[in-house]
């Protein structure tokens, strides 16, 4: 069946000029600019209405939130130009959507009241009273500095195009920069009949710009009708994921292997002179090996998942909640190191663009106490991680803990296929 499927493809970007290089930065700082608009009247109207630590966030429509075009008046320098007129409209319009994410995202944990670890040691140790700044997952103000800096702008009537290996983009009318170009290093084509929806142009700690160029295009995809092959996936601190056929990823810790030489390189670098020569050239040699780290770690999960995709029908995962492991301090370290939220994205797509199946198993399916031989549940298992090997009450036979949990979530898939894909097929 012919479907249209939208793909995102990174390359590494050039700027064709100084001039669009400058301008683009531009782009960047009015990004920054308007989130912090947006944050900056959020916290003057919480403070001002006397905001209760545990409630949500208002609308931006009740909190009477200016609009962009009147953020963008507010915004003028000191000579007098409405700076945020000279870079391209979206770079704006789109720092509001990314506050309305924030603002959405801290509403779902708002009742938690849960304040960040620094808020709370600077309590502990200056007495200094946290504030609802000091929140977990309140919107605040992206630095200069900290933050990464991207902007997206989106393809209206074709004034985003690629030619000659050259990406163009869409200047401001204002802007003296009217050829806004970046010469692309494409290692690899963009799809047949493809049209671009939007780019995101990113630039990183080493001053090197890349562009994520997100493309519709028409793809073939072959419908499996009923699933054969059924994989189930549990989770595993230590090996990543074991499956339901007893086998386990071995994910190699790549952070792990680079902690030694990445933190004596960060102690060279706390010892220069923040600014200088030598200080900027250590910088720069441990952000390459953060990257390094990165790129190992990506390199690893499409594999994996490449391989996986390939040789399944249908992969089940549980719905983990991987942010509640993340803030453990015995599991975070490692829970980031692997990247197995990135491993649910890459199987998802790469299953789907062949007709194959992705399931999540809903959170009240208890794959870890459930027996797989006899399906006795052993409530005894809920929260204690201990355990890696148990007995079963019931029947009294000798599970493994994950390759248990695995094989429960490979059955899942086979009562999804019966009870969600088997009446699709019948009916069409």
């Amino acid at each position: 069946m012919l479907e249209l499927v939208n793909r995102g493809y990174v390359y590494r970007a050039i700027p064709i000029s100084d001039e669009v290089e400058t301008y683009l930065r531009q782009c960047f700082g009015a990004d920054r600019k308007m989130y912090n608009l947006h944050v900056a009247y959020l916290y003057d109207y919480l403070e001002k209405n006397d905001y209760q630590i545990g409630d949500k966030l208002p609308s931006l429509k009740k909190m009477g939130m200016p609009t962009v075009s009147a953020f963008k008046k507010q915004a003028v320098s000191d000579d007098h130009v409405a700076y945020l007129y000279l870079v391209d409209a979206f770079a704006s319009n789109e720092a509001k959507q990314h506050f309305n994410k924030a603002v959405t995202a801290f509403n779902k944990i708002a009742y938690k009241k849960q304040y960040k670890k620094a808020a709370l040691k600077r309590q502990k140790t200056l007495g200094i009273e946290p504030t609802f700044r000091d929140l977990k997952g309140m919107p605040k103000f992206h630095s200069r500095k900290g933050s990464k800096s991207s902007y997206t702008t989106f393809n209206q009537n074709g004034n985003i195009y690629i030619e000659d290996d050259i990406l163009y983009l869409p200047s401001a009318q204002k802007s003296s920069v009217k050829v806004v170009g970046l010469k692309l290093h494409t290692h690899r084509p963009l799809p047949h009949g493809s049209k671009i929806k939007n780019v995101t142009v990113t630039i990183n700690t080493k001053g090197q710009f890349d562009v994520s160029i997100c493309v519709e295009f028409p793809k073939e995809i072959p419908s499996i009708g009923i699933p054969n092959r059924i994989l189930g996936l549990d989770y595993s601190q230590s090996h990543f994921f074991v499956d339901s056929e007893g086998k386990k990823a071995n994910y190699p810790h790549y952070y792990r292997k680079m902690k030694e030489r990445l933190a004596k390189e960060q102690r060279i670098l706390s010892g220069r002179v923040k600014g200088s020569n030598r200080w900027e050239k250590q910088r720069l040699l441990v952000s390459r090996l953060q990257n390094k780290v990165v790129n190992q770690r990506k390199d690893w999960l499409h594999k994996k998942s490449y391989a996986l995709a390939n040789q399944y029908d249908m992969i089940v995962v549980e719905n983990i909640d991987l942010r509640a492991i993340g803030q453990n301090k015995h599991y975070a370290k490692n829970q980031q190191d692997n990247g197995f939220g990135t491993f649910r994205l890459y199987i998802k797509y790469k299953l789907e663009q062949q007709g194959k199946y992705y399931v999540k198993a809903p959170k009240n399916f208890a794959s870890t106490q459930l027996c797989s031989t006899c399906s006795h549940k052993n409530t005894v298992l809920k929260g204690n991680v201990a355990v890696r090997e148990w007995d079963c009450p019931s029947c009294g036979a000798h599970l493994d803990r994950d390759i248990n949990a695995a094989f429960n979530l490979k059955q899942y898939g086979k009562y999804f296929t019966k009870d969600e894909i088997l009446p699709q097929i019948v009916v069409a």
